[in-house]
């Protein structure tokens, strides 16, 4: 049998959103470019799902609060299912979700926090696959010399505006 998950898309501060649900919480986030099917990311998002299009409910309350978030900078506190993933990068995204809104670390320190000190790189992949970026904030992992690195939901500019924003700046205009 099928699991069936709940999806709306959003046009946000950042750009248009793909947001998917599954009765637990957010389960997939992903910014989608003028040329994205929606379709196909769905497809992509959960293998062999029935999708049902929400256009009010849990995914209309995320919708909102992400748009709070971008616009006012408010918490962003959202239910995940993180119902994919490895150990290891489940790991990660709930040592990710601890990181305190306004504050950044390192990549090592998170790669330390969760036991791998020396797999840097494969805790660096682990926040690349995050399933629900904002959500489980992935943006507030910085390199050790407090470069931004790279970012899944639209880029550096992106990641570094969000910083921004999380230290009392205003969103200053969407990302072309």
């Amino acid at each position: 049998m099928s699991e069936t998950l709940l999806y709306t898309t959003h046009t946000s501060p950042i750009g248009k959103l793909l947001l998917i649900a599954s009765s637990k919480g957010l389960r997939y986030l992903r910014l989608l470019d003028d040329a994205a099917d929606v379709d196909s990311e769905l497809a992509q998002a959960a293998d062999g799902a029935d999708f049902v299009f929400e256009s009010q409910g849990f995914l209309a309350t995320a919708c909102a609060a992400i748009d709070d978030y971008l616009n006012n900078g408010t918490t962003l506190k959202l239910p995940v299912d993180l119902a994919q993933g490895t150990p290891l990068q489940r790991a990660v995204w709930l040592a990710i979700s601890k990181v305190p809104f306004g504050e950044t670390i390192s990549y090592t320190t998170l790669a330390n926090r969760v036991g791998f000190p020396r797999a840097i790189r494969a805790v660096a992949s682990a926040c690349g696959a995050n399933p629900v970026p904002l959500a489980i904030a992935c943006h507030r992992i910085v390199a050790k010399d407090g470069t931004l690195g790279g970012f899944s939901l639209g880029g550096v500019d992106v990641k570094e505006k969000l910083l921004s924003l999380e230290n009392g700046e205003r969103w200053k205009a969407a990302v072309a």
